[in-house]
């Protein structure tokens, strides 16, 4: 009997210990929106382009780090045959991505720019990121958690 209590305790210790990994909201939902917000993950996470984070000597780093993650953003969306269905030239996305220390996401929040780009378009786009979370990690590891923010236009 001690033993399972034991055993049930260290279970609940460590579920509750871990971060949320891989959630992926469209800034558009307001009750997503609502959720994230109520996490105060800026006060969690420090901006990756903190100076206390990375240093001038790394900015060229992490700049080839961010593009090579949108980089593996495009070929899963090519993967997995993703058409915008749009006739713009590009679809500009604003993301805010919070990273663990290995570059793991935690949480990802996304707009898509284009009014042109439907609700179940932007649907799909979170679908696919959210099947596909593990296989998106930024190539950086840092001492603590780290968030970062920037716009991205994928070639339609």
């Amino acid at each position: 009997m001690k033993n399972v209590l034991l055993f049930c305790l260290l279970l609940v210790v460590f579920s509750c210990s871990k971060e949320n990994r891989g959630v992926i909201i469209n800034l558009e939902d307001e009750v997503a929106l609502n959720k994230i917000k109520k996490l105060e993950l800026d006060t969690k996470y420090k901006n990756l382009l903190n100076a206390q984070l990375t240093t001038a000597k790394e900015y060229e780093t992490v700049m080839k780090s961010w593009s090579g993650f949108h980089t593996q953003v495009g070929k899963i969306l090519k993967e997995n045959n993703f058409d915008w269905e749009v006739r713009d030239s590009a679809v500009k996305i604003l993301n805010k991505i919070y990273f663990n220390k290995d570059g793991e996401i935690n949480y990802m929040a996304f707009k898509v720019m284009n009014e042109s780009v439907t609700d179940d378009k932007k649907e799909a786009y979170k679908k696919i990121l959210s099947d596909n979370v593990s296989k998106l990690t930024i190539a950086l590891e840092r001492n603590e958690q780290y968030a970062q923010c920037g716009k991205v236009k994928y070639v339609n």
